[in-house]
């Protein structure tokens, strides 16, 4: 790796581009490593359930008392697709299993085997859907008007957006009237000309402090589902202390992982994702740097998350209470121990025997299944369930440039709504189940309401919208 990627690290990558919804990705300029390169992650990696001691340190508080929550075993990386079925079955794996501090109760990646390749082949050309649907354009408009008026930032303030994308909320920002800067490795250089502050970079302190010294502080700094895939993240919310005004806030969301739980979204716990996070987690790695959490709230977004307001100044009146009562019940729901994960993960074994016998019991009767969804996620579904192309053959995405192309592991190739084998289908298994109404209400526009429709999320079930 160069010496700039060895300072790399904070993907910037916002968690929406995992579900496979249409977009019209900008050119970026940086070419996808070539095959040869990919074949060099096929790299042994010790398994973490028969060695403890090859367990990472906690990546909070730099503890080496991780324990085991769960070992999904080895498993390719999601978020990016080859251009054959051979290659596709090559695909490189690597450890997942999840493992929890017991000194702060931080939940992560237990192996650390996979940020180079991360880094190659995922983040290097991270395709933007920022601004995929109108829900989440509404959302951002929303989340957005909250944050301006927490901080107080009037006309000509800057804000710093880390994870920029596509520069969807960037245009926001610049609608009223605020100076937009944006933070992301991935970000369309374009959008320099269009008279917007950005810095193709990872962000982290060293970053951060760069830009404080040159351009001074900010009163507001927002970032939605891209603290969850730093390698780093105390250097990430370090960033954020260093370029924050002693006034100013910052406003992160995050997936929440009691909410994640709830929803069964076990999908979303690849190796991607690098830390999951409770607000007593997130309260110590804010604190570690200087940071309080000011108030948190609940979303639906991304399966479950948790908006934080964060900043120097402690937490005042009623704001203040919420986020404490927020973190008392996780004491009560034991989510700073091994005991209180040990229910689900139960069933997320019994769940991943389960469905893949219900599919091959389905696919027996000679009715052909395909997927709805070839994003992030749903690449990480069809392989923690072992669904190959015996059992699916195809799986459907709206994106463009995935048709033709096969997901790593399982080898399914990708096709439109409208291919003839995909229309063939008695059932489907939407495996984008953040958007399960969207997929359904499209491929009825297609395919009328001749066949079934199931998903995984809050369980298996058939799906009627």
């Amino acid at each position: 790796m160069s010496s700039a990627r060895k300072r790399s690290t904070t993907p910037c990558v916002p968690c929406c581009v995992c579900v496979g919804i249409a977009f019209t990705p900008p050119p970026l300029g940086t070419p996808r490593p070539g095959i040869a390169r990919m074949l060099q992650y096929h790299m042994p990696t010790t398994e973490i359930s028969r060695d403890r001691g090859a367990m990472v340190q906690c990546r909070n508080c730099r503890s080496a008392g991780l324990s085991l929550l769960y070992d999904f075993g080895r498993l390719p990386l999601g978020g990016y697709l080859l251009p054959t079925a051979a290659l596709a079955r090559q695909a490189p794996t690597f450890a997942n299993a999840l493992a929890i501090c017991g000194a702060c109760g931080l939940v992560q990646q237990a192996s650390d085997s996979a940020r180079e390749a991360l880094v190659e082949l995922v983040y290097s050309n991270y395709q933007p859907t920022y601004s995929m649907s109108a829900a989440v354009r509404a959302y951002q408009e929303s989340l957005l008007d909250t944050a301006v008026r927490l901080s107080g930032v009037q006309s000509g303030d800057a804000v710093i957006e880390i994870g920029s994308n596509d520069g969807y909320v960037l245009g926001l920002l610049k609608h009223r009237s605020l100076a937009p800067v944006g933070f992301d490795p991935s970000i369309d250089p374009a959008l320099a000309r269009s008279g917007y502050r950005i810095f193709r970079e990872y962000f982290g302190a060293a970053s951060a402090r760069r830009y404080a010294g040159a351009h001074g502080t900010v009163k507001l700094v927002i970032s939605r589902h891209t603290l969850e895939h730093a390698f780093e993240p105390v250097d990430f919310v370090e960033g954020i202390a260093a370029v924050l005004a002693p006034e100013g806030v910052a406003v992160l969301e995050v997936p929440y992982l009691q909410l994640q739980m709830m929803n069964n979204q076990f999908q979303s716990m690849g190796v991607q994702h690098v830390c999951f996070f409770t607000l007593g987690s997130l309260s110590d790695m804010f604190g570690r740097v200087g940071l309080r959490v000011r108030d948190a709230w609940f979303c639906q977004m991304d399966g479950g998350s948790v908006v934080v307001c964060a900043g120097t100044r402690p937490p005042a009146g009623a704001d203040g209470g919420r986020a404490a009562q927020i973190e008392s019940v996780e004491q009560i729901l034991r989510l700073h121990e091994p005991a209180g994960f040990g229910q689900f993960f139960a069933e997320v074994a019994r769940q991943r025997t389960e469905i893949r016998g219900l599919t091959a019991q389905f696919a027996g009767t000679g009715r052909r299944i395909v997927a709805y969804g070839a994003g992030g996620k749903g690449q990480a579904l069809l392989n923690l369930l072992g669904l190959d192309t015996q059992l699916i053959p195809y799986v459907i995405d709206d994106t463009p440039g995935y048709m033709g192309k096969y997901v790593p592991g399982v080898g399914t190739e990708v096709v439109a709504r409208d291919d003839p084998r995909a229309g063939e289908a008695g059932m489907v298994l939407i495996t984008a189940p953040t958007h399960i109404r969207e997929i359904v209400e499209r491929d009825r526009e297609t395919r009328g309401r001749d066949r079934l429709y199931v998903a995984t999320v809050p369980r298996f079930h058939i799906v009627d919208v």
